[in-house]
């Protein structure tokens, strides 16, 4: 368990991580997110590296490394869950994991940006 000047320091490498996904992190995207439309992607990642959406369902340890954004039927990009009466066309997933630098296990120091290299991954709910 992390003590919190580990969680402060591990969200907010992970704010860093998405706001400039590839360079402070690893990025991935899936099959599914790389098949939708140059506009629609441009959107979503815009929202994922601004996303600011943290409550107890979707960040329960306070480390900002999961995250979901949404097209409305409109064609609207948001990272507020939609009401009942709103219809969601795509469903963005985004979750970041920790790693040592090599990639080859999981990070047992995630608040150490020297000895964790953060994942981030992109993916359509579906893809799941």
């Amino acid at each position: 368990m992390q003590n919190p000047d580990q969680i402060d320091a591990i969200r907010r490498l992970n704010d860093a991580a998405r706001a400039i996904p590839g360079v402070t992190s690893v990025t991935n995207i899936t099959m599914g997110f790389q098949a939708l439309s140059d506009a629609d992607r441009s959107a979503a990642l815009a929202l994922i590296a601004r996303f600011s959406k943290f409550d107890d369902n979707n960040d329960p340890y306070g480390e900002h490394d999961f995250g979901a954004v949404f097209r409305l039927a409109s064609g609207e990009w948001t990272q507020d869950r939609p009401d009942d009466d709103q219809v969601i066309a795509v469903t963005v997933f985004w979750k970041i994991d920790y790693y040592e630098p090599d990639l080859a296990f999981g990070s047992d120091t995630p608040w150490d940006k020297d000895r964790t290299k953060r994942v981030l991954t992109i993916m359509l709910s579906n893809e799941y």
